[in-house]
């Protein structure tokens, strides 16, 4: 079960762009630990832990502990931007993201 905790964790991570650093401090699991769950270890988390991980990463205890079918690629429209935002500078880059950011909060 662990191998496969393990990997799922990690696409999720990956998917959604979060460092374990991040994990630790938003589930408030040390980061040690999690990064247990993703080493050759393959410490299995406690149910508490798992819960933790399961509500950060907005999925299911299920997914992460048996699996499900990977998430499908994102709609053009979304990798079209993706795809112009990588191509601006990161200073750019800043600027459009707290754009976003002031958007999001009226």
């Amino acid at each position: 079960m662990a191998s496969i905790f393990k990997e799922n964790l990690r696409f999720e991570l990956d998917y959604q762009g979060i460092t374990a650093i991040q994990l630790a401090d938003i589930t408030g699991i040390p980061y040690r630990t999690i990064i247990n769950y993703l080493s050759a270890r393959e410490t299995t988390p406690t149910i508490e832990a798992a819960l933790k991980i399961a509500r950060a990463l907005n999925t299911t205890v299920e997914a992460l502990v048996i699996g499900q079918e990977k998430k499908k690629e994102l709609p053009t429209n979304m990798q079209k931007n993706i795809r112009l935002f990588t191509k601006l500078s990161e200073p750019d880059q800043t600027v459009v993201l707290r754009i976003m950011e002031g958007l999001l909060i009226k």
